[in-house]
């Protein structure tokens, strides 16, 4: 079934623009396209908990970090739990996570209001990219959402 539902978003859907975006980002077809758009939509468009991205940004945080932490810990056995942990907050710092977000283009993507402020001097875009990964989580498991991560930011 998610088959078909990917063509018809990738060359049918109205939203095959949007789907071809997405697509051009993470690597995969979009099935639920209405989980990317939440996820690109700031809680200063919407305040409700259901229509921002911030419970899609704590899902995704959470699958960064174990992503970031089962790379570290693979790539370094022998280094220590503090060792990791310091490189794990250096790879998933608020900078690095804004910057990945600019390089793939998702400030053109975010729905704020604006007046927000300068995109580039704030959580906005690394969040994004949080809940883009939350997303990418929900709609094709974790093994695409820890793929376009790793190949993506490491």
């Amino acid at each position: 079934m998610s088959f078909y539902r990917k063509l018809y978003n990738l060359y049918f859907s109205d939203e095959k623009g949007f789907v071809r975006r997405i697509r051009s980002i993470t690597g995969f077809t979009p099935v639920n396209t209405s989980l990317y758009h939440l996820a690109l939509q700031h809680s200063s468009v919407h305040n409700s908990v259901h229509m921002n991205n911030e419970r899609l940004e704590l899902l995704g945080d959470s699958v960064i970090d174990l992503v970031i932490t089962d790379h570290l810990f693979k790539k370094y056995p022998f280094k220590t739990e503090g060792f990791l942990t310091e490189m794990r907050s250096k790879v998933v710092s608020r900078d690095q996570l804004n910057r990945v977000a600019l390089k793939l283009g998702l400030e053109e993507l975010i729905r704020v209001r604006k007046g927000v402020g300068d995109l580039m001097n704030s959580s906005v875009l690394g969040n994004a990219l949080e809940a883009l990964t939350g997303a990418l989580y929900l709609d094709q498991g974790y093994h695409p959402a820890a793929h376009f991560f790793r190949h993506r930011i490491l």
